[in-house]
């Protein structure tokens, strides 16, 4: 019987030998990760600069895809707009000539306009920031640092009275984070 336990105990030993050599030495904490105060400075003043109504400051703080996808709709939306046939015109028997299309600003135009924090800029964040109130996030939501990798990251956001958190995703880009506005809020 002595026998049958010493052989289990070695089974066991050898087992508990060869997990240790599997698992990490140290498993890290995600808190003591040394990019968490970045990644939480980062997203904060981006809420911060909306609050404070800080175009060209909300636009720095974007990661590339943001910014590529919001002035490309924003240049889109121009150039539709300016081509529309203005409603409460009298229709005669004929049409009118058809005028030339208005092509509006381009890409390079509204891009710096946003980084100026020009006239497109203060128009758009406006109308963001009609339906959306960064009080919610800076003094109304809990703030726990999800995942975090070499160039990702997860913050979540739980609103308070919330169930689940909001996940706002975070992007390492040129030496710095920056928000994924565009990645975590407009729909797929």
């Amino acid at each position: 019987m002595h026998s049958r336990f010493r052989v289990a105990c070695r089974v066991a030993a050898v087992g508990l030998l060869v997990l240790s050599l599997r698992l990490p030495a140290r498993a890290a904490s995600i808190d003591n990760d040394p990019a968490v105060p970045a990644i939480l400075d980062r997203a904060e003043s981006l809420f911060q600069s909306m609050k404070a109504r800080d175009y060209p400051g909300i636009f720095a703080a974007l990661s590339a895809k943001s910014r590529t996808t919001i002035v490309a709709e924003t240049t889109s939306a121009i150039s539709a707009a300016a081509n529309q046939t203005p409603s409460g015109k009298p229709s005669g028997a004929d049409p009118p000539p058809a005028l030339p299309k208005d092509p509006g600003p381009g890409l390079d135009a509204v891009r710096s306009d946003f980084v100026a924090g020009g006239l497109i800029a203060r128009d758009y964040w406006d109308a963001f920031l009609r339906r959306f109130d960064p009080n919610a996030a800076l003094e109304h939501s809990r703030w726990e640092i999800g995942s975090v990798a070499t160039d990702r990251a997860e913050i979540l956001l739980t609103h308070r009275g919330a169930e689940h958190p909001a996940t706002l995703k975070m992007f390492r880009e040129g030496g710095g984070w920056k928000v994924g506005l565009v990645e975590t809020f407009w729909s797929r």
